[in-house]
């Protein structure tokens, strides 16, 4: 069952939209940087998020998962 993850990027605005064409990945901008909605089926999927944030140099300030879902 795929998770659902919050996760909040902050820094200097970037286009954050590419991130689909890597990831089935949906961005909300905030004030000090955006909120990233994305479904991964499993732990390495999250890790995959993870890296190609890291590899766009996007700073991670907090990742959560959403629960209570049906």
């Amino acid at each position: 069952m795929a998770v659902l993850y919050h996760i909040r990027v902050v820094g200097p605005e970037r286009d954050l939209g590419g991130l689909g064409d890597f990831a089935d990945i949906v961005a909300a901008p905030t004030g000090d940087g955006a909120i990233l909605s994305c479904e991964v089926p499993d732990a390495s999927g999250l890790t995959g998020v993870v890296a190609l944030l890291c590899d766009l140099g996007v700073d991670i300030a907090e990742l959560q998962a959403v629960t209570g879902r049906s």
